[in-house]
């Protein structure tokens, strides 16, 4: 059939389609040769790296299949009678942290993923990345959106051997930093233990979402952050669903026992037990499966043996860690059977309703009852109400909450569930409609507690950063056999505090140093010994008591020194 003749100054009829097809095809060829191109060059610039690079003493053992690494599932724990690790390693993919805003960089260069030998540089840095990768992930999520960390630098700085001790600590200055001692003939690195690891991140999550938690004078916030810190370890260790089962039949479903869920940090719990046999429990550096009971610190010595509470914060935190692994036994038990599936259920919204506590919570004197409170009135509103009675009688039992007080909560305010801005769809934040937006705030911006001038009684006068918010729910602690714990008053609270921090030898009394000057380690390498806090030059020359840095030790030991 003859082609239709075409108008003047027009193309013929398809002539358009024809040009725009061949066009299309050029381009698709052009896109095809370039994806070639760079796959090449990948290729090759891969195969340049591996041959360039020196094979190090930690060479893999075997040829790592790809975006595999070796890591420890658990703490390393105490070493074998001839000081060999006590445990295998597992292999798991190489860890991405999935959570952009809560960067972290382990400094040093980044080894080539495979799977090294327990024992070597390059399998340290690389199980404790996935340990803290793994807590990020595990943690970002249940974050008000917008959530950053605390620090000074971003990505939070990790180092993995900041000198010699048997301790580990975090400081918005330097983010975290781990160290290293020989003991027994067996070298500790405490940034090998995904225990300590995670408790560290603890703090960096919890200074992020409540900054006004870091410079507190108050033993029950301080024990709080340390409590925190064990909470991580335990939460973020039952992502991993390997360790779940093996939990699950070595506890036959019954979480609160001891098991390797509750011991903490075994191996640095044994170095420093060669050195100090009573500062740490018999197994571990501290065991969430406890029976401590609440007492008023300010009533309690600053320093005892692990077997008993003292005010100081590692000992004390151990009241709201038992509350802690008391509430998540029964929380699996009121989701269902007891498997790995729902264990990993209930592990986040337990961490939830943590993070919703920290929020909800006023910062004043009697904080674990403030937080116990407030984390029951966000399970009113979450999950159906279906974990009141697991948080109810973790609290009452360890002496968090008064019976009366936990009785009471049924008609105290309730939060309200509202969109989160920013988040996914679907996320939801509870508020009693004051918070604030600290957990946006950076180490140069974050919100502070009121300063409030304390006379110690030898007659030193400090400004403090006192618990001295109004209470948001009217409870109490338990005081054992008659009712309800008369409070101290803020100003009480950090005198107490204070003077404890003075007898255990935790505040540099030299002002003139500076808060970073005084976080500087010293030229023998060790750590920056026990003081956790210093004082600074405030307003009109007043001497004020600033935070240094948490410190992971056992009962306020900070061996090696």
């Amino acid at each position: 059939m003859a082609k239709k003749q075409a108008h003047a100054g027009e193309p013929p009829e398809g002539e358009d389609l024809s040009a725009a097809v061949q066009v299309l095809t050029q381009v698709a060829q052009s896109l095809a040769a370039s994806a070639q191109q760079m796959m090449q060059t990948m290729q090759t610039m891969q195969e340049t790296m591996h041959a360039l690079a020196p094979t190090p003493p930690g060479a893999p053992a075997a040829a790592a299949p790809a975006g595999q690494i070796n890591a420890w599932e658990d703490d390393p724990g105490a070493p074998a009678a001839d000081n060999s690790p006590s445990l295998t390693p597992i292999k798991v993919p190489v860890p991405v942290n999935r959570q952009p805003a809560l960067p972290v960089k382990v400094s040093g260069p980044s080894p080539v993923p495979g799977l090294y030998n327990p024992g070597t540089a390059d399998f340290r840095y690389w199980t404790a990345l996935e340990a803290l990768t793994r807590g990020v992930n595990f943690w970002g999520p249940l974050l008000p959106p917008g959530t950053v960390w605390t620090t000074l630098h971003s990505p939070m700085q990790v180092q993995l051997v900041a000198g010699r001790d048997l301790n580990a600590n975090y400081s918005r200055q330097f983010g975290l930093r781990f160290y290293q001692q020989k003991v027994r003939e067996v070298q500790v690195f405490s940034g090998e233990s995904p225990d300590v690891t995670c408790h560290e991140l603890g703090h960096a999550i919890l200074d992020a979402v409540k900054p006004e938690l870091f410079d507190a004078a108050s033993a029950e916030v301080a024990a709080f952050h340390e409590s925190f810190g064990d909470m991580s370890a335990i939460l973020s260790a039952l992502q991993l669903e390997s360790l779940r089962d093996k939990v699950l039949a070595e506890t036959e479903g019954h979480l609160n026992v001891n098991s390797r869920l509750s011991r903490l940090a075994e191996q640095l719990g044994w170095a420093i037990r060669q050195l100090s046999p009573t500062a740490v429990d018999p197994d571990c550096l501290r065991n969430a499966a406890n029976r401590f009971f609440y007492q008023d610190p300010g009533e309690l010595p600053p320093l005892t043996p692990a077997s008993q509470l003292a005010s100081e914060a590692h000992s004390f935190s151990r009241v709201v860690t038992g509350a802690f692994l008391d509430a998540l036994a029964r929380m699996l038990t009121a989701v269902g059977p007891a498997n790995a599936a729902n264990l990993l259920t209930v592990s986040g919204h337990l961490g939830q309703l943590l993070v919703d506590g920290v929020r909800l919570a006023s910062v004043t004197v009697g904080y674990y009852s403030q937080v116990a409170a407030a984390m029951i009135q966000s399970a009113r509103s979450r999950y159906n109400g279906r974990y009141l009675a697991a948080l109810n009688s973790g609290f009452v039992q360890h002496g968090i909450l008064a019976p009366s007080a936990a009785v009471a909560l049924a008609d105290a305010p309730t939060p309200q569930l509202v969109p989160a801005a920013g988040a996914a769809r679907g996320a939801m934040l509870p508020t009693l409609g004051d918070e604030n937006d600290g957990y946006r705030r950076t180490a140069r911006d974050a919100p502070e507690l009121p300063t409030r001038r304390v006379v110690m009684h030898d007659g030193l006068t400090l400004e403090v950063h006192a618990p001295a918010e109004s209470a948001r729910f009217d409870v109490a602690p338990a005081a054992r056999g008659i009712g309800p714990a008369a409070l101290p008053d803020p100003d009480e609270d950090a005198r107490a505090f204070v003077e404890d921090l003075v007898q255990r030898g935790q505040v540099d009394l030299e002002p003139a140093r500076g808060v970073v000057a005084a976080q500087l380690v010293p030229p023998d390498g060790r750590s920056a010994s026990k003081k956790t806090h210093t004082l600074v030059a405030g307003v009109e020359g007043r001497l004020v008591l600033k935070r240094l840095h948490f410190n992971c030790g056992g009962g306020g030991c900070s061996c090696g020194r």
